[in-house]
This record gives C-alpha cells, sequence and structure tokens, in this order.
C-alpha cells in the first residue's frame, strides 16, 4: 500500500507523537490508512447503489444485501470478504401467536425457541406457497410428528446451488456454518441463504425497552430499528444436541442502522478491534470474529458517557473495550447486543484458548500507544511514510479507491440488465466512464505498464507481485484464469494504450492483465 522507505524505530518513535499526543496522532492514522469520514460514506454509497441496482433487476423474488463490513463501509475493497445475504421474499417465518395477512404465495414457518438457546430456533411448516422452492421442499423432514426445515440441509442443498465463475478465476470453498465462500485472489466473498422473519418487534422487546442512561442509541433510532426486518439463516448453536434443526436469527439492516449512527470516534475504535482481532486474536482462535468486535463496540458506547468519545479519548476508549472483552473471556459469556440472554462465546473457545487470549489482552492493554506496531496496516504506515507525507500517500490510496469504486458501480449497473457475462463485459469497456476508471487505476499502482510488452529486462512479473499478497500457486491460476477470460474483450481497447510489437504473445498480454489486476487489488486489501 505505501512505498517502501524504511525508518528506524527512533525516527518513527519521534514522528508518531510530534505535537501531538498518541490518541490523536492514532485517530489521523486511521484517516490515511481508509478509514476517514468521506471514503467510509463513498463505499457505503456504492454498496447500497449496487444493492438497490441489482434487486430492482431481479425477477426471482430474493433481495440481495450486502452486509457486514463492506455494507457498514468500514472495509476497503479488498481488505475482508464481500459478504451477501440472498433473502427469500416469498418465505415468512413468525410465532404461532402472531396473525398476519399472508398472500397464497408466500410460505409460512413458525418460530419454536423453547429447547433452544436464546436467537436461535427450529422451523415447523405451517403452509407451502404456491410455486413452493424446490430448495426447501428437499430440505423438509419429519421431526417429533410435524414437518420442519432442517438448517443443514438447507444448508447443504444451497452449497450445491451456488454458482461461480471458474473461467473468470474464481475458486469455490467448501461451507463454513451457513455461508459458502468462493475467491478470486484477494477478492473474496461468502453468499448465505435467509428467511424474512417478521416478528422482529417481539424479540427486540426487553432491547427495546432496556434502561439507557447514556441515551444511545437515541428513541428515534431506536423506534427505526424494531420496525426493520430480522433474517434467520441456517446455523444451530455451537455445541447443541439439535445444532442440524437449528436457525439463528439476524438483525442485518438494524445492525447497519445502529453503525451508521456511530460518531466518528466510536466506529474507528470498532475499526480498531476489528484489526486487532484479525492480527492478535484470531491467530489464538480462530472462532473470534468481527462480530463479536462489533458487538464490544455496541456494549461500549451503550453503556459509556457520549462526551467521552472524541478523538483525544480514542486510546482510553480502546483500553476500556480491551478490558471488556477480557472480562468477557474470562467468565466465557459475551452477551449479544441485540439479544441479552444469547452467549456470543458459547461453545467458541477451549479453555487454553481463553488463557491465550486473556494473556494477550492484557499486554495490549499496557501499551497504549505502541499498540499500532501490532496492526500491520498502521504499522506499515508510520514504518515506511514520512510524517509530512502520510496524508498526501492517504489521499492517493482513496483517490484509488474510489476509482475502483466507480468501477464496481458501472460493472453493475451493466449486470442488473441480465444479460451474459460477455455481453456485459463488452458493454464495460465500451464504457468511457469504465474504461477511464480502469486506465487511471493502471497508471497509479503501475507506472510503466504501457512499456511492459517491449520492456527487454521485466523485473516486474506476476510472480514477483503474487509473492507478496498470498499462496503463489492459486493466486497465479486464478489471476492468469480471469485474464484470459477478459483478453479478447479488453485487448481491443488497449492495443492503443501499449506500446508493443504486433506479434507479441496472449500469454504476455495476459501477464499484463493479471499483473494489473493483482496491483489493484493489493494496494486495496
Amino acid at each position: 500500500m505505501f512505498p517502501q522507505i524504511r525508518r528506524t524505530e527512533t525516527e518513527v518513535e519521534c514522528s508518531a507523537n510530534h505535537g501531538d499526543d498518541p490518541s490523536r496522532h492514532l485517530f489521523k492514522l486511521l484517516d490515511y490508512v481508509g478509514y476517514s469520514h468521506d471514503i467510509i460514506a463513498e463505499r457505503r454509497r456504492v454498496s447500497h447503489g449496487i444493492d438497490a441496482m441489482i434487486n430492482n433487476a431481479r425477477k426471482d423474488k430474493i433481495v440481495r444485501v450486502t452486509a457486514g463490513s463492506k455494507s457498514e463501509g468500514l472495509a476497503s475493497c479488498f481488505e475482508s470478504d464481500y459478504d451477501y445475504i440472498n433473502i427469500y421474499q416469498t418465505i415468512v417465518c413468525k410465532f404461532g401467536n402472531v396473525t398476519n395477512t399472508i398472500p397464497v404465495y408466500t410460505a409460512e414457518f413458525c418460530m419454536l425457541g423453547e429447547a433452544c438457546h436464546p436467537g436461535h430456533y427450529t422451523l415447523k411448516l405451517l403452509r407451502r406457497s404456491l410455486n413452493f422452492p424446490k430448495i426447501i421442499e428437499a430440505s423438509l423432514v419429519t421431526y417429533h410428528g410435524e414437518i420442519f426445515i432442517s438448517s443443514d440441509l438447507f444448508a447443504k442443498q444451497f452449497e450445491r446451488t451456488v454458482s461461480f465463475d471458474s473461467v473468470g478465476g474464481w475458486n469455490k470453498g467448501t461451507r463454513t456454518g451457513p455461508a459458502v465462500p468462493s475467491n478470486r485472489g484477494l477478492y473474496r466473498r461468502d453468499d448465505v441463504n435467509a428467511f424474512r422473519c417478521v416478528v422482529q418487534k417481539e424479540v427486540l422487546a426487553d432491547w427495546a425497552e432496556r434502561e439507557r442512561p447514556f441515551g444511545w442509541p437515541c428513541a428515534d433510532v431506536i423506534n427505526d430499528v424494531k420496525n426493520l426486518d430480522a433474517q434467520l439463516v441456517p446455523a444451530g448453536c455451537k455445541g447443541s444436541s439439535n445444532r442440524d434443526m437449528e436457525w439463528r436469527i439476524c438483525f442485518i439492516y438494524a445492525e447497519l442502522k445502529l453503525i451508521e449512527h456511530l460518531n466518528e470516534c466510536q466506529y474507528k475504535l470498532y475499526v480498531l478491534l476489528k484489526n486487532i482481532n484479525k492480527a492478535v486474536l484470531h491467530p489464538i482462535c480462530s472462532d473470534m470474529s468481527s462480530f463479536i468486535m462489533k458487538n464490544v463496540a455496541f456494549w461500549i458506547v451503550e453503556s459509556h458517557c457520549q462526551k467521552i468519545f472524541h478523538e483525544k479519548n480514542l486510546m482510553h476508549v480502546l483500553q476500556i473495550a480491551l478490558k471488556f472483552l477480557k472480562t468477557a473471556f474470562i467468565n466465557n459469556n459475551l452477551p449479544y447486543y441485540m439479544i441479552n440472554g444469547r452467549n456470543l462465546l458459547i461453545g467458541r473457545t477451549t479453555e487454553n484458548e481463553r488463557s491465550g487470549l486473556i494473556s494477550k489482552l492484557e499486554g495490549l492493554i499496557t501499551e497504549d500507544g505502541r499498540i499500532i506496531y501490532r496492526l500491520p496496516k498502521l504499522r506499515e504506515a508510520v514504518n515506511t511514510v514520512p510524517p509530512d507525507e502520510l496524508e498526501q500517500t492517504g489521499k492517493r490510496r482513496d483517490k484509488l479507491e474510489r476509482l475502483e469504486l466507480t468501477r464496481q458501480y458501472e460493472h453493475a449497473s451493466f449486470r442488473a440488465r441480465n444479460i451474459s457475462r460477455k455481453e456485459m463485459d463488452l458493454m464495460c469497456w465500451n464504457n468511457e466512464k469504465y474504461r477511464k476508471a480502469r486506465y487511471e487505476m493502471h497508471d497509479m499502482v503501475w507506472p510503466q505498464w504501457r512499456d511492459y510488452l517491449v520492456s527487454e529486462n521485466r523485473t516486474e512479473t506476476l510472480n514477483t507481485v503474487i509473492k507478496s499478497i498470498g499462496d503463489a500457486d492459486i493466486f497465479r491460476d486464478n489471476y492468469l484464469r480471469y485474464a484470459h477470460s477478459n483478453l479478447s474483450i479488453v485487448w481491443p481497447h488497449l492495443r492503443s494504450e501499449v506500446k508493443g510489437k504486433e506479434d507479441a504473445s496472449d500469454e504476455l498480454k495476459m501477464e499484463l492483465l493479471a499483473i494489473l489486476r493483482a496491483k489493484i487489488e493489493r494496494d486495496l486489501s
């Protein structure tokens, strides 16, 4: 991401605190590495706009929602997975004592939670719909003499139906919980199928009514949250004897609403917790997730005076959050922010893992400003960029990301037309705005790219680029398949941009395309 200008630790320590305290320095540093208010707002705008275009064009009664960090705007384009939730609009889940007017084309399931861990339910079929989906029919089982839908069978059926663009460089992974992962190099996505839950007001009654002495979230936001549909995903509680039948309730829209009402200090606290989890906690226990960190952030924000969430206190509130998390590990209990009775740590950690996590947190709590050296993205920034160049380097990375977001938005506008991939790619490259964004990104990440075909001494190769970002063999195959699938579409446009001989081999052209894509994704990871 940053130019490789190695500096001594003494120089870094001096520059990190020159004319500033550790909290304010950390606050500004986060702006420079991709977490400024403006770039977050742009990510949200593009993410929500793409979802709207895709859903307006769909005819299958399924709504695709981007969830997690990408929808929240708190991760750059290739920093983390794209989480897509596909919500069946013709499936409704409710409690047995709730009466709704349900159209005949909508199936109904009754949520039964008495024998489940809080936040989990079994789903009993109340009524099939017209055109009842085959994937759901195949997941029904007789359970205690009645018809239920098995979360395990449904997830397995879903895994078999997920399509992915193998020709375009994608690899399909093995299902983890309700999610089916796939990736193309640094571009990773998780797909999950879900059902609508229309009794969120009943489920969130305790959450909505609990005392909030510091006024977060405010009454208007609480009311908005109560009126947003919940979702049920095919995932049982870890350790449950009934796990294969259980479904977990989620509040995708509600949590996004809450994230959007965090102030800058509060969302940067969440960003720091996510980075600490990735770099420090997840290596100790692979079940530590950004979702857990989000809940820590919500609890800290709700339970403290809003006046403390200011840039001068960022380090202080981070220590509060780390102490809160340490206590949760000691008690092996972290309540889900939306459903207090659901313990997010149940079945996630062994005793040895908890001991390691507690020990690591104790060290982090005492580190204060030195904590930035634990986090690769922040450490790279302070180690390689002179202080007076940090702001300009941050503006450059934000400009690159805005161009990539433009590319994604334009690409989605054609994808929404329900045409073939080849037709879509052709239309993209014939679109001046799309093409201009691509060329400008190429110039930013590799100013010499136009000379690649005629260069006699190619120090920049696909192998050298890939070694810096991941598994060399797998990633090389990903990016070359991507380049091969696009060559006939892209090359007629690039031909006039590059210096080259007419007899340049397709292999060399594909390597050029692959390097350009890998460099963009690396710089935005």
